[in-house]
């Protein structure tokens, strides 16, 4: 086994470069990579429906596969609506009821985005002057409009 003189090697560390010099590169790099981080999450944000695009892109590999589903899902429906008919009003009474359902939750969970897209809602992390008549309980949520 051959050993290798580590001043011969090219390394960081060389005897040319003290630790004050690391050191403070470091530091700097740090910085950098702060105040980066700070532009992104401060920059303005995109609308809604192009975050939503965005995500439906980024997100399309997965999405197919639902598409694929649903029109398997469909078809076997169809198939056992064709094979019997006295099921058909029941399948699709089922089929009503669930897609409402969804629809309500997806309509809140929008209402309430917007709303902290917009800032008319609060969150806990928001420390809010609570009025006299607005007592609040401590089991109750911390998310209310904002004034």
């Amino acid at each position: 086994m051959k050993l290798v003189d580590v001043t011969e090697a090219n390394i960081t560390l060389s005897p040319q470069i003290s630790d004050e010099t690391l050191l403070q590169r470091n530091l700097q790099a740090l910085r950098d990579e702060k105040n980066a981080e700070g532009r992104r999450i401060s920059s303005p944000s995109a609308p809604i429906p192009a975050a939503l695009v965005k995500m439906k892109w980024q997100n399309r590999r997965e999405i197919y596969a639902y598409q694929v589903k649903e029109e398997i899902f469909g078809s076997a429906l169809c198939e056992v609506m064709a094979r019997y008919p006295h099921l058909r009003d029941k399948i699709l009474a089922h089929t009503e009821a669930c897609y409402q359902h969804v629809l309500s939750r997806e309509t809140a969970t929008l209402e309430i985005s917007r709303g902290l897209a917009d800032g008319d809602y609060r969150t806990s992390n928001v420390i809010l002057k609570v009025e006299k008549d607005e007592e609040k309980r401590p089991d109750q949520p911390v998310i209310s409009r904002a004034k």
